[in-house]
């Protein structure tokens, strides 16, 4: 690499504290060395390239393919820390958008494109680490959606869009103060904010966002005007409608994860979970007929709950419909769900035998609580969903599809009652109260065990593990509950 400076005089120390500037001389353009780009990530690049112009030095472009180049051996040889874009010169590579600029723009020592004083360095130093972190971040998780660089999540962008907002409020109260971000001169910063907001500008900001910030639009259009800047980003149209995100480019999709080997230990309990049911005693005759009934019953509700919690979570994460029903975890699921449901005929016809008159009202009144319990969980389920959103309090009760199933819950309710009265007819067995009991409280064990599973992804979501978790106070009380329940099972 060739630096080039101004002829001797004051040395640069003292020439940037003075304010002063060495006269510019006539020269041919000076190759620095070649800069290596993603071209869906240019903007990155393009602050480097825009420096260039400004400093009257030669960068060389060349393409980068992250799908080919990046598994090369002389890309890592050369570049270790595999970051790009990176440009590679005669002394070796320098690698990140912003540390490529700033050797750019530190190149030549008679122009003021990184300061006129120590001061202004420090200065354009702050405003490339906003540009970063303030800016970048949440305009790119915005932006790249709409690209097809990474999927959509709606909560992170709609995150996203209020930082953007506060960043640009941040701008536009320095921009009423000073014609370019330091002062009256572009600078490194100038040229970095304005590569990084070239997308929003021209995909997301419509006039409605961009309507609260006249200075900020003002001085990207002065900027983008000079030649150096319209050399390389050519013309940008301002966005009139914000466009929607897109499918994500076949380049950029995310490795398909593995799926968890701790799964099959799930199905492997819930098939051995009826070899447990035989040990009841046969003190009558219609005993052993009703415990797969019930247990198939448990089975079911117990799947359908872990497809509506998984559904949930695939929503969460940007997948919908056909995409959402076509995850293997999902199809998994329903297909046992589909096996249970065949099973449950079989273990229905055990019942109908006319040892007694109350059998049939038992099992009505308990298909009454399961869907009360269920209707509960999708309530839950629904809320958790919507919080996450960003809704709360009185929106989420108002929320048109709580109220419906809030309704609904309210009609089963008043429908248990009735359903449980059937037991109390004289021609009932001895056992057939205990046995109405034990399903009773075998319900409420079901129901504090998915209340602490969920309360437990709760804490972990929130940072909390392990020990931390299990000392909580609403855990420990649970478990307490849960113990008391088990407890009171028929022996």
């Amino acid at each position: 690499a060739v630096f080039v400076s101004a002829p001797r005089g004051p040395n640069r120390r003292q020439r940037r504290t003075r304010g002063l500037r060495a006269p510019l001389f006539r020269m041919a353009p000076v190759k620095i060395g070649t800069l290596h780009f993603i071209e869906q990530t240019a903007y990155k690049a393009d602050k480097a390239v825009i420096a260039a112009k400004f400093n009257g030095v030669v960068l060389d472009k060349k393409a980068f393919d992250p799908a080919k180049d990046a598994k090369k051996p002389d890309f890592l040889a050369k570049n270790p820390l595999g970051k790009v874009p990176y440009l590679e010169t005669d002394m070796g590579c320098i690698c990140t958008s912003n540390a490529v600029a700033r050797y750019i723009a530190r190149c030549r020592a008679d122009t003021s494109l990184y300061g006129r004083s120590f001061d202004d360095e420090g200065q354009i130093d702050t405003w490339l680490e906003f540009c970063s972190h303030e800016l970048e971040v949440p305009l790119m998780t915005w932006v790249y959606p709409v690209m097809g660089l990474m999927e959509d999540v709606p909560a992170a962008t709609k995150d996203a869009q209020a930082d953007v907002k506060k960043a640009l409020t941040t701008m536009e109260a320095q921009l009423k103060a000073t014609k370019f971000l330091i002062g009256d001169f572009v600078t490194l910063a100038d040229i970095a904010l304005v590569c990084a907001l070239r997308e929003g500008f021209a995909r997301v900001f419509d006039p409605d966002f961009r309507k609260p910030f006249p200075k900020v639009c003002s001085w990207f259009e002065a900027c983008r005007a000079m030649p150096q800047f319209s050399s390389v980003l050519g013309a940008v149209k301002l966005c009139a409608k914000a466009e929607t995100p897109q499918a994500v480019l076949p380049a950029f999709k995310p490795p398909e994860r593995k799926e968890k080997k701790a799964e099959p230990k799930a199905e492997a309990k819930a098939k051995a979970a009826p070899k447990a049911t035989p040990k009841a005693t046969p003190k009558a005759a219609a005993a052993p007929a009703a415990a797969p009934s019930g247990d198939v019953a448990a089975q079911i509700q117990s799947v359908g709950d872990e497809i509506r919690t998984l559904k949930a979570k695939l929503k969460a994460e940007g997948l919908s419909g056909k995409k959402i029903d076509g995850h293997d975890d999902v199809k998994r699921l329903v297909a046992q769900l589909q096996e249970l449901k065949a099973a449950a005929p079989a273990g229905g016809a055990a019942p109908a035998p006319t040892v007694a008159p109350a059998a049939p009202a038992a099992a009505a009144g308990g298909d009454v609580e399961a869907q009360v319990k269920a209707v509960g969980d999708e309530i839950r389920a629904l809320k958790a969903k919507l919080k996450a959103e960003g809704l709360s309090g009185k929106k989420i009760d108002a929320h048109d599809d709580v109220k419906r199933l809030v309704a609904q819950l309210q009609e089963l309710k008043a429908q248990a009652p009735a359903a449980g009265a059937a037991p109390a007819a004289p021609a009932a067995p001895a056992a057939a109260p205990a046995a109405a009991g034990g399903g009773d409280v075998e319900a409420k064990v079901k129901a504090v065990g998915d209340e602490i599973r969920e309360l437990k992804a709760k804490l972990k979501a929130e940072g909390l593990s392990g020990k931390k978790i299990d000392a909580h106070d609403d855990v420990k009380r649970l478990v307490g509950q849960l113990q008391e329940l088990k407890a009171q099972f028929p022996k």
